[in-house]
């Protein structure tokens, strides 16, 4: 009966346990990606206002460069749908796609740089390590942040 009882308190601590962490882990506030930007790379206030400005003026362009995809994103589907794959069309949509996810990538990059410039030295350098993967990598089919 002893064995029993130990072995049911066992039971009830780890169940309390687990539920207790369970429970931090889903209350516990997140941080957006500004507030990960700021922690992560120690920014100071101007250090972190000069890249929000930054961010508030490559806005239009991403927009645009987002724009662009989605348009031959869609005209690309619709060529598929009517069979038309191996057209003229879909080929001129194809090299138009590549042409648009250069473009994105090379204005990301370049606006990653900029942005790394405002940090310290070393803290740039790591930003540019963690993020220039997340670009060069990326096939435009989902949106990304800054994480």
């Amino acid at each position: 009966m002893k064995r029993l009882a130990s072995f049911l308190l066992l039971v009830v601590a780890v169940a309390a346990t687990a539920y207790g962490v369970t429970y931090y882990l889903n209350t516990r506030q997140t941080e957006d990606q500004w507030t990960w930007l700021r922690r992560e790379f120690h920014l100071s206030a101007a250090q972190f206002a000069r890249i929000e400005a930054l961010h508030a003026a490559y806005q239009p362009v991403c927009a645009s460069h987002c724009s662009r995809i989605m348009a031959v994103q869609q005209r690309m589907a619709a060529l598929e749908q009517a069979g038309a794959k191996g057209s003229p069309d879909y080929a001129a949509a194809l090299k138009e796609w590549d042409a648009v996810k250069h473009e994105c990538n090379e204005a990301t990059l370049q606006h990653l740089h900029r942005v790394a410039a405002e940090m310290n030295p070393d803290q740039g350098r790591r930003y540019l390590v963690l993020m220039v993967p997340h670009i060069t990598q990326y096939d435009h089919r989902e949106p990304r942040g800054v994480r």
